[in-house]
């Protein structure tokens, strides 16, 4: 990522699993591993087909919201299916203020947003011309993780717009979180020159901004104020109290305190990187010597197949609690140099075993480099975004296209998520690595392997 980028945080309003995250691509990346020719129809799709804008998925009940600018009804749409739920939804719940709906914030995001530019992005509801939905929350740096400079307006205002400025939004309501804007009531309102930038974006794209909020920081009881309607205030709601917030922890998805757990996540261990490093030889060797048995018994697919046994067993021994050493670690990343085998590991993504195999794209990603680290952090992109995780899906993603600038299937994801792509729209991904896992004579539902 450039210096004069900055970061962008995609969400569904909660508890939407739809993107979450996304940034300004660095010069080069968009251009990047975009071909078509793999054998994924999904992959070929990605590529191809722009995102079209979405409505809330029939049978599942809106979270709704009393509009704070004082007109229609707000709701959020729901993009989770059955096969993601666990627990069943409690009733909708209402947002009847402003400090309701920036208490929901949180939750929408999946943590706790500081020094940033917050946008809900409305979408008209089909036969229903009073109501919107709230189909995405767009989160900026106002100022660069890396530097605390101020970030861009200009560049700010132009990644809030590819969202923004699409088929079906009819507006967006606007928090500007920041410890050092200044209380109206304490001393004479200042021009916010991000906002003026945001405001002329939306203009020329003819999407209106309905209302803007601005708080120091989102907190119970802590003050909200209008940047647009001159002495409306009033206090934020508890956000721990907030009904999208129970929704999401019954969804089983945590609500961070900063951006900075997420990319922990993925941070580079120099230690395990060194342990897992020193391993990795012997690892190739070994794969080596079962594929030449393989080859001797004429029997390449059993080889494929074994490997492939040998990562979910890896996988499951997770999901019991144990942790995988080194030398397992070292296996794992070689098997998943193959790409056919790399593939079956997107229908995990749809099954009870998801978490488990998450954790070990986490933990993978942290112990390796260069190619091997962008595979498995792509892994861990895909299956984030696949549950709604933007924020995740897009650290992972950027990671994966750090460590490989031109691979393909990252790209493709990361163009997914900057074009605002529901998840749903990934799923074929799972059915393709299921039906390559089959080939194999592989059952990727299975409880156990």
């Amino acid at each position: 990522m450039t210096p004069a980028a900055t970061s962008v945080s995609q969400s569904p309003a909660a508890p939407i699993d739809a993107p979450d995250h996304s940034r300004p691509a660095p010069a080069g990346r968009a251009a990047t591993g975009t071909g078509t020719g793999g054998r994924c129809p999904t992959a070929r799709a990605l590529a191809a087909r722009p995102a079209a804008p979405t409505e809330a998925e029939p049978g599942r009940p809106p979270v709704r919201a009393g509009n704070p600018a004082g007109s229609s009804l707000l709701r959020c749409a729901e993009g989770t299916t059955g096969e993601y739920e666990r627990l069943t939804r409690p009733a909708p719940a209402r947002l009847d203020d402003p400090g309701d709906l920036i208490a929901a914030i949180p939750a929408m995001l999946g943590f706790r947003p500081e020094r940033s530019l917050v946008l809900a992005v409305l979408c008209a509801v089909p036969g229903a011309p009073d109501s919107a939905v709230i189909d995405l929350v767009v989160r900026c740096d106002l100022r660069q993780p890396d530097t605390g400079r101020a970030s861009d307006e200009g560049t700010v205002a132009a990644a809030v717009s590819r969202v923004c400025g699409r088929p079906g939004v009819v507006g967006v309501l606007v928090v500007l979180v920041d410890e050092e804007l200044p209380d109206p009531e304490a001393s004479p309102a200042q021009p916010v020159p991000v906002l003026i930038a945001l405001q002329r974006r939306m203009a020329a794209a003819a999407v209106p901004v309905r209302a803007v909020w601005a708080v120091n920081s989102i907190g119970g009881g802590r003050p909200w104020w209008s940047l647009t309607e001159p002495g409306r205030r009033g206090l934020i709601a508890d956000p721990v109290a907030s009904r999208v917030t129970l929704n999401r922890v019954l969804d089983g998805r945590p609500i961070r305190r900063c951006r900075g757990e997420l990319t922990a996540l993925i941070a580079p261990d120099p230690a395990l990187c060194a342990q897992v490093s020193a391993e990795l030889g012997a690892a190739q060797a070994r794969a080596k010597d079962r594929y030449a048995a393989a080859a001797r018994r004429e029997d390449p697919i059993g080889f494929l197949r074994g490997e492939l046994v040998t990562v979910l067993w890896l996988i499951s021994n997770t999901e019991s609690g144990a942790d995988l050493a080194a030398r397992e670690l070292a296996d794992l990343a070689v098997a998943l140099r193959d790409r056919g085998l790399r593939d079956c590991m997107f229908a995990l993504a749809a099954t009870v075993h998801a978490e488990a195999a998450e954790q070990v794209w986490s933990r993978l990603a942290r112990a390796l480099g260069g190619a091997d680290r962008a595979e498995t952090a792509m892994l861990l992109g895909y299956f984030a975004y696949a549950r709604g995780d933007g924020p995740l899906a897009g650290i992972a993603l950027d990671a994966a296209l750090d460590a490989d600038p031109h691979h393909s299937m990252a790209t493709l994801l990361h163009t997914a998520l900057e074009a605002g792509m529901r998840p749903e729209r990934l799923r074929d991904l799972a059915r393709c690595g299921k039906d390559c896992a089959a080939t194999l004579g592989v059952d990727m539902d299975a409880a156990q392997w």
